[in-house]
């Protein structure tokens, strides 16, 4: 039985589109750590996210704190002890943590208190303040697909004054006030209001013929500032690569050669700096696994089975050595690969990943005996459940998250568009 997902439209919760700019090269970065000593035994079989804090009292301690915080204030405002700026002053508090850990929640909170007024415009003010806001949450709340936030991030992307910046100049502005999203519709809205921001505040100098241009033009910008950048990238682009890149997406015609060399230069020097939010680390990505478990799994290179601890979320799959472990021994985007049954002589309720959509291999990545991060090369993921049902659960749920990532039929959409010009 074969189970396959691919439909390009389908909004999803996943970050396929991260892989092509910035989730890919923190994956490596964050990997990038000294081989740590293993524990002889594993006897536990709780929740990651459990036994990683109890293993980081730090952040443990941090989380307790927010929210003893929290409920501490929320007793000194029903008590009526302080004064009423003083308790405006709380309730913005509360109003800000309750944002971080749930974006529509903490608006909610802050519309109903009087703190903010229920208008797309004074939203967009105080995320754009983002006094104590998390960037990432701040990204988050501005990608949903509904009316008001769109109208939201219209208004966020107004407050911005692009007028004579160079478009890297208005890309590192945009980009470090918020944490990009990792669903390609999302960032596909966000990149759109950018483009057309920027050509606005040009005016008479905009070189651009329309907003396509500078949306194609700023994503090969951002994709070439993951190409020098990323350690993993062996092979980095030059600057006549990146010319010959962006060759008739003015409606048609070319961009001037001064221009996209100031481009490149600009970006080799001084690469673009990403928002990072405090305690924003791997972890946080296995605070709400969509499924977790203990799989066999077999190897690539040799035919061995060994017992893993596998994580599933935002449309990638992790596995770990150990359930303490912090950092994954292996990354699998689920990513143009599709899922089937299948039989094998060792092991039983068994199943495999397979690399489809042409790929000849699936990509991944992952530690050595080394520590180092290499390229996976399978072709195949195959493994054993503890049982059909489970199995059959585990598929299910991949199921779900496998897809075609729609970032690259979007940009080339765009592509195509901006050079439609140079047929007619």
């Amino acid at each position: 039985m074969t189970y396959q997902c691919n439909s390009p439209g389908r909004e999803r919760k996943g970050s396929i589109a991260v892989s092509s700019m910035h989730n890919v090269s923190n994956w490596f970065s964050s990997l990038k750590r000294p081989k740590k000593a293993k524990p002889k035994q594993d006897k536990v079989s709780r929740s990651v996210w459990d036994l990683s804090l109890l293993s980081n009292g730090i952040k443990r301690a941090q989380l307790k704190d927010d929210l003893c915080e929290v409920v501490s204030e929320m007793e000194s405002l029903d008590s009526g002890e302080d004064g009423k700026n003083s308790n405006k002053s709380k309730m913005m508090s509360i109003g800000r943590k309750k944002f971080n850990m749930d974006p529509k929640k903490g608006i909610e909170f802050l519309i109903e208190k009087g703190l903010l007024q229920n208008t797309p415009e004074s939203v967009a003010q105080f995320l754009h303040k983002g006094e104590g806001l998390n960037k990432t949450a701040i990204g988050d709340y501005l990608g949903e697909k509904n009316e008001f936030n769109e109208k939201v991030l219209q208004s966020f992307v107004d407050l911005h004054d692009f007028t004579d910046l160079i478009l890297v100049q208005a890309l590192r502005q945009f980009l470090w006030s918020f944490r990009l999203p990792g669903e390609a519709q999302k960032i596909d809205r966000m990149m759109e209001c950018f483009a057309k921001r920027y050509c606005d505040c040009q005016g008479e100098n905009n070189i651009f013929e329309n907003s396509d241009t500078c949306y194609v033009l700023s994503f090969a910008i951002i994709m070439l500032n993951t190409s020098l950048h990323n350690p993993s990238v062996k092979e980095k682009p030059t600057i006549d690569q990146f010319i010959n890149m962006n060759r008739g997406i003015n409606q048609g015609q070319d961009l001037p050669r001064e221009l996209l060399v100031s481009l490149y230069d600009s970006i080799k020097a001084e690469p673009f700096k990403i928002p990072e939010d405090d305690g924003n680390d791997l972890m946080h990505t296995f605070f709400n696994p969509d499924k977790e478990g203990w799989l066999w799994k077999q190897g690539g290179r040799y035919k061995s089975w060994k017992r893993r601890w596998f994580i599933l979320n935002d449309n990638c799959l992790y596995y770990f050595e150990y359930t303490t472990d912090k950092e994954p021994r292996g990354i699998i985007p689920l990513e143009n690969i599709s899922i089937r049954e299948c039989q094998d002589r060792q092991k039983q309720f068994c199943f495999e990943l397979y690399a489809s959509g042409g790929a000849d291999f699936i990509k991944a990545c992952k530690t050595d005996s080394e520590g180092k991060v290499v390229e996976g090369k399978h072709t195949v993921y195959r493994m054993s459940a503890s049982s059909d049902e489970e199995r059959k659960e585990w598929i299910q749920r991949l199921t779900q998250s496998i897809s075609h990532n729609p970032f690259y039929d979007m940009l080339a959409s765009r592509k195509r568009k901006a050079q439609l010009y140079a047929k007619n």
